[in-house]
């Protein structure tokens, strides 16, 4: 059986509280549960607040992910048209072959990141620019596994 909420147990929330710390935090503090934490600062008028936090924190991590997706979709489409500046100027079939393929896996980077940002609802409007690379690449109707 549960010890009883004791005075001390009552103190020690309200100062913890005062000091900022998680619901959590305190439990761990005082030897008590989170459950018998809440009851305790229901009582005593007292809130957390730590959702607030905790969401912001997690909305700030997805910005920056949508961020570092996006400049990887641009990296990915800038290499793959890089390489294919090299295919038109490679000095053997072999050459003009490997620059195709590194075109062609660099346009798929694009491609998955750019859909992942879609679906996240984090992308920009590159689509127009990949399709215009990859018809170049691939042929208009989107290759027959022949490459360039």
């Amino acid at each position: 059986m549960a010890e009883p909420i004791t005075a001390r147990d009552r103190e020690a929330v309200r100062r913890l509280h005062a000091e900022g710390k998680s619901r959590n935090h305190i439990a761990r503090t005082i030897g008590r549960s989170a459950a018998t934490v809440s009851k305790i600062a229901r009582a005593e008028g007292l809130t957390f607040s730590g959702g607030a936090r905790v969401a912001a924190a997690t909305e700030a991590r997805r910005a920056d992910a949508a961020a570092r997706r996006e400049q990887l979709a641009d990296e990915a489409l800038d290499g793959a048209l890089g390489q294919v500046v090299k295919t038109t100027g490679a000095e053997s079939a072999r050459d003009a072959r490997d620059h195709a393929t590194a075109a062609r896996a660099l346009t798929e980077v694009h491609a998955r990141v750019a859909e992942l940002a879609r679906q996240t609802g984090t992308g920009s409007s590159g689509g127009a620019m990949l399709d215009r690379l990859a018809d170049v690449l691939l042929g208009p109707t989107g290759g027959d596994g022949q490459g360039v």
